[in-house]
């Protein structure tokens, strides 16, 4: 590729974004408008928990466990040995669990007798509704088995529960939806203006000039999409700076990390459009079929409603959403710290995607106009 043609191209899509006004407000006034409205999240029902319960063998450990599979909020968490559990933190840190029940070492039977032994528990609350919900079942399951086990009313003061809520501790829901909101913005964002920008080349003749020019199809493509790349990228960054200087949003991962998965996700989103753009006639198609992707692409991705209240029969086609693997890359490695082979494991699945999309979308670019 000629760097000329690209260098051409770059500056020509640049002064076309940036005379029309209105293209501005979309790509910046917009994603900002959603962080600020939804930086709260949508409250739901939560159930398949990863609940481990940590406790000598007894008769209320094993009540406690059956009462919570039964309850249908939890899951059971196989092939975890709780005798040999040196740091019930690591659990959670390698997401082998969300919730985790420790007794004290004489057992649930003397906390619950005494009163005078604390029952800990340790939840996840990356995300705080998910989190005060965990909370709430847990608590309520030990009450309940108490009262039905000693028969008396006033467990609630006698049992001392001591929850201690990690990566969130305020129990902030704004931290848990601005990283899903960075990527649910751009991905709006990106998939419209280009798509709708690749489309308006066609519908006025100007793309079939080009294609009879010097420059090679593969020129022509990059040459487009990369101005909208890198408007990716300063999106990106501009939403995260809001989200850490005006919500307090912590940042505990590396920059690299989030740079990584940025490029991997942008890449992705791109190839989407220049897939919809090479079917679309007409600006409004190009529209009508970026919605129909975005809004599928937006609710199975664990941005709004958690990816685990889908039944397992259907949960398969979360997986083949590339937003499912930013949005959790992007709370791992803001909030958590970013655990370094979860995000290389959700890298890895991006790149697939990125290489099949970009295949899909040049090889029907490139066909209609051989």
């Amino acid at each position: 590729m000629k760097i000329n043609i690209l260098k051409g191209f770059f500056i020509k899509e640049f002064i076309q974004i940036f005379r029309d006004q209105k293209m501005i407000a979309l790509i910046f006034f917009i994603p900002l408008m959603q962080m600020t409205m939804f930086g709260l999240a949508l409250t739901s029902e939560v159930k398949n928990i990863e609940l481990i319960i940590i406790s000598k063998p007894g008769k209320i450990s094993r009540e406690l466990a059956l009462r919570s599979i039964a309850s249908g909020w939890f899951k059971e968490v196989k092939n975890i040995d709780t005798y040999k559990v040196a740091d019930p933190v690591s659990l959670i840190e390698e997401h082998k669990a969300e919730a985790i029940l420790i007794a004290p070492p004489e057992g649930f039977e003397y906390a619950m007798e005494r009163g005078s032994k604390e029952i800990q528990l340790l939840i996840d609350a990356t995300n705080a509704q998910r989190a005060q919900q965990i909370n709430n079942y847990v608590n309520q399951i030990i009450i309940q088995t108490a009262k039905d086990k000693y028969g008396k009313e006033n467990f609630n003061n006698m049992v001392q529960i001591k929850t201690r809520l990690l990566f969130n501790h305020y129990m902030n829901t704004a931290d848990f939806m601005i990283p899903a909101l960075l990527v649910m913005s751009s991905f709006i964002v990106l998939m419209l203006v280009s798509s709708m920008s690749l489309t308006k080349e066609k519908e006025t003749g100007t793309l079939e000039k080009l294609i009879v020019s010097p420059a090679t199809n593969k020129e022509i493509v990059v040459g487009k999409i990369l101005p909208y790349f890198l408007i990716g990228l300063v999106l990106m960054t501009f939403m995260l700076t809001v989200g850490i200087g005006g919500f307090g949003l912590p940042f505990r991962g590396e920059i690299w990390q989030l740079l990584i998965t940025a490029i991997l996700f942008i890449a992705s989103a791109l190839s989407f459009a220049i897939l919809i753009a090479a079917f679309a006639k007409t600006q409004q198609q190009a529209m009508m079929g970026s919605i129909l992707v975005i809004l599928p692409a937006i609710l199975l991705s664990g941005i709004l409603f958690p990816v685990e209240n889908i039944p397992s029969a259907f949960r398969w086609i979360c997986y083949l959403n590339p937003l499912i693997y930013s949005v959790v890359n992007f709370r791992n490695i803001i909030l958590k710290g970013g655990d370094y082979l979860l995000c290389l494991q959700n890298c890895c699945i991006l790149l697939v995607f990125c290489i099949v999309l970009s295949y899909a979308a040049y090889k029907n670019f490139k066909s209609k106009f051989n």
